[in-house]
C-alpha cells in the first residue's frame, strides 16, 4: 500500500459516492472512524488483506501501518493559537503536553505530532473537513456537530482569498517536514448532499519508519 494508491480509492467515485451520503447521516459527529471504515470496506473489495486498529495503530495493510486524523477546517483557529504560543516550535509544543503543561484535550497540534512523530507510521492521512451552511435552516444547525460554531467561521472566511482556506494546516506540515521527512499528496472530494461540503485529503509518506 502507497500513498498514490490511497489517493486513488479516495478519488474514485464508488468511495465518493458513499462519502457523500456518509457526510448527511453522520453529521452529527466526527466522521473520521466512519471514513477509516468506509476506506476498508473498499480495501477489502479489492481483496487486499488488512488489520483495523491493530496494536494502537488506526489501519494495518500489509506491512504498512497508517494513522488518520480528521479535524473541522474551523479548528485551525485553535492550531493558529498553539504556534503562536509555541513560536512554531513542534518540539517544544510536544514537549509541553508531555510535561502536561499543556493538555492533550481539544488540541489539533499535539495530536497530529504525536501521530507523525511518535508512532512513526509509514502513512499519515489527514482529513480536514469544511462545510458550508450559509443555507441550512437555523433549527438544522443542531443536529450538524459544530453547526453554530462552522456558520460562525463560515462568515469569518468570507473575504479570505480563494486558496487560502487551509493555510495553517499546510503551514502546520511545512513545519513537520521538518521533523520527519515525506512527500505530500492532496485530494479534495466535494459532497453535496445536506450541504456543500468538501473533504481535504492529506496524505503524508514516508520513507521509513520504527
Amino acid at each position: 500500500m502507497t500513498a498514490a494508491e490511497l489517493r486513488n480509492v479516495f478519488a474514485s467515485s464508488e468511495f465518493q459516492k458513499e462519502l457523500e451520503e456518509l457526510s448527511a447521516y453522520l453529521a452529527s459527529i466526527l466522521q473520521e472512524r466512519p471514513i477509516v471504515h468506509l476506506l476498508a470496506k473498499h480495501l477489502w473489495r479489492k481483496g487486499l488483506k488488512f488489520e483495523l486498529e491493530y496494536k494502537q495503530t488506526d489501519l494495518v495493510v500489509g506491512e504498512k501501518r497508517v494513522e488518520f486524523k480528521m479535524h473541522y477546517d474551523r479548528e485551525q483557529q485553535d492550531l493558529t493559537k498553539e504556534l503562536s504560543r509555541f513560536e512554531d516550535s513542534l518540539s517544544a509544543m510536544w514537549a509541553a503536553a508531555e510535561a502536561k503543561t499543556l493538555t492533550m484535550g481539544w488540541r489539533v497540534g499535539p495530536k497530529v505530532y504525536k501521530d507523525v512523530c511518535k508512532k512513526r507510521p509509514h502513512i499519515f492521512v489527514w482529513i480536514i473537513l469544511s462545510r458550508d451552511l450559509s443555507k441550512v435552516p437555523e433549527p438544522d444547525l443542531q443536529r450538524i456537530g459544530f453547526g453554530t460554531e462552522q456558520r460562525k467561521y463560515n462568515k469569518a472566511q468570507l473575504n479570505c482569498p480563494k486558496g487560502d482556506s487551509l493555510i495553517v494546516i499546510d503551514r502546520f506540515l511545512g513545519l513537520l517536514q521538518k521533523e520527519r521527512s515525506f512527500s505530500l499528496l492532496k485530494l479534495d472530494v466535494e459532497t453535496n448532499a445536506d450541504f456543500p461540503s468538501t473533504y481535504h485529503f492529506r496524505i503524508c509518506e514516508f520513507p521509513e519508519s520504527c
